[in-house]
């Protein structure tokens, strides 16, 4: 994790140093560090893109089973042991992985992880420089100091409002819907989760360094979006299977 914290901070402090040498003068509002954090996050999020394509891929394999799914539940609806074999078996003849979605969450909550000694220590991460870390402004908006909590709780009700949502709008991908007892579990553990999570994110959030929080947030909006188009592509691929 020290590794990974290294590459992190060593990233962000790249950035900074380019917006230090492209930017004439710091805006007053957001910080040349608030924006590395961004700035970080996003480009974060692109690299880690294609094992959410390979998940979207998946997700429409699922979709293209569902209505075998189906049938699969309506013929051996009292006979829960023969369907989860029936299922199984569709799902390795199908080159389906359910654990397929597994991957980006572990990848994200490695580097969340990460970014937290990051915010924790900067000056061991990110300034390495005595001195350095204490002169620069840490200021983003309504928050002067990213190395401390935010006390107005606005990023961390921002940040527990979007974790919410991105475990809302995954809930509604089409290719989960009536995907056998697997995704009924899958589903089941997602709601709860959807509640529990937003939760725990704005007690930390209340706690942690408001630059974590800024991470977290811009995280989950990336995420969002690109749910948003997932779920769009999944459902397209579910009604041109219902077409035929």
């Amino acid at each position: 994790m020290n590794f990974i914290s290294t590459i992190l901070g060593s990233f962000v402090r790249l950035i900074y140093n380019f917006l230090v040498g492209v930017i004439p003068q710091e805006p007053a509002s957001m910080s040349f560090y608030a924006l590395s954090i961004i700035i970080a996050t996003i480009i974060i999020k692109v690299l880690i893109l294609p094992l959410n394509i390979s998940q979207t891929k998946n997700q429409k394999k699922m979709a293209k089973l569902q209505p075998q799914i189906m049938e699969l539940q309506r013929k051996y609806k009292n006979d829960p042991q023969t369907l989860a074999a029936k299922q199984q078996k569709l799902y390795k003849e199908s080159d389906y992985k359910m654990s397929a979605g597994c991957l980006p969450m572990i990848i994200t909550l490695v580097v969340l992880m990460a970014f937290y000694r990051v915010f924790l220590y900067p000056q061991t991460y990110v300034f390495t420089e005595p001195g350095v870390y204490e002169s620069i402004s840490k200021s983003f908006f309504h928050i002067a100091d990213l190395d401390l909590p935010d006390k107005t709780l606005i990023m961390p009700l921002v940040a527990a409002v979007t974790t919410f949502l991105v475990s809302f709008i995954t809930s509604k991908n089409p290719a989960t819907q009536n995907a056998g007892a697997g995704a009924d579990q899958a589903q089941s553990m997602m709601k709860s989760m959807m509640i529990v999570m937003p939760i725990m994110i704005f007690i930390m959030g209340k706690n942690f360094a408001a630059g974590l929080v800024i991470y977290w947030t811009v995280s989950n909006i990336f995420a969002i979006v690109q749910q948003l188009i997932t779920n769009k592509i999944v459902k397209d691929e579910v009604e041109e299977v219902n077409e035929k």
